[in-house]
């Protein structure tokens, strides 16, 4: 399928240095723009997404197979798929963005028990960084939450989830969360509030 515009593309695979390089420069001699881009290593596993566009009409097979030369012959998983226009205007949610942090002794089910929890209650997940290091877990994840819901209830609701357990979790507002560390997410001014 021919097209010029928007495309989505997210590339995987064993981390090492210089594929964001390659990815980049795949794209540049296509004469695509990178609009976006989030990347990240997970236990020694390079994951990348990126927004891309074009100006003239660029099969999405011709993309995928440029930036899979970027590579060596098999090593990148790239996915390519036409960008939705609106999906940047139309928020899953409106609200407000809240950090939820659990840290403590690591257990099976953290993830999906609190995740099924904020989906039942139609609260977004943002932003989520999760892993173990020996027996603790950490997580951290920006949410955005509609404002119908009780912020003291949804607290106490996601400290029952984790009863009985060495977890500690914490739900904050992001504005109470950025002036008490240093941390900010990258997500902020680009598409959340």
């Amino acid at each position: 399928m021919n097209m010029a515009g928007d495309f989505v593309i997210s590339v995987m695979s064993r981390d090492r240095v210089g594929i964001i390089a390659g990815v980049a420069r795949a794209i540049l001699d296509l004469r695509g723009n990178v609009e976006a881009l989030s990347q990240t290593v997970l236990r020694g596993y390079f994951t990348i997404i990126l927004t891309v566009s074009f100006s003239e009409e660029m099969p999405a097979e011709r993309i995928q197979a440029a930036v899979e030369k970027s590579g060596s012959p098999g090593e990148l998983a790239v996915s390519v798929k036409p960008r939705d226009p609106d999906a940047a205007r139309t928020a899953p949610v409106t609200g407000d963005q809240f950090v939820l942090t659990i840290m403590g002794k690591d257990r099976p089910g953290v993830i999906s028990r609190i995740s099924s929890y904020l989906s039942s209650r139609g609260i977004n997940i943002v932003d989520l960084y999760a892993y173990t290091e020996g027996d603790n877990f950490v997580m951290l994840s920006q949410v955005t939450i509609p404002g119908n819901l009780d912020i003291r209830q949804l607290q106490i609701d996601l400290e029952g989830l984790l009863l009985g357990s060495d977890l500690v979790i914490r739900l904050q507002h992001e504005d109470i969360f950025v002036a008490t560390s240093e941390i900010e997410f990258r997500h902020k001014g680009m598409g959340s509030r």
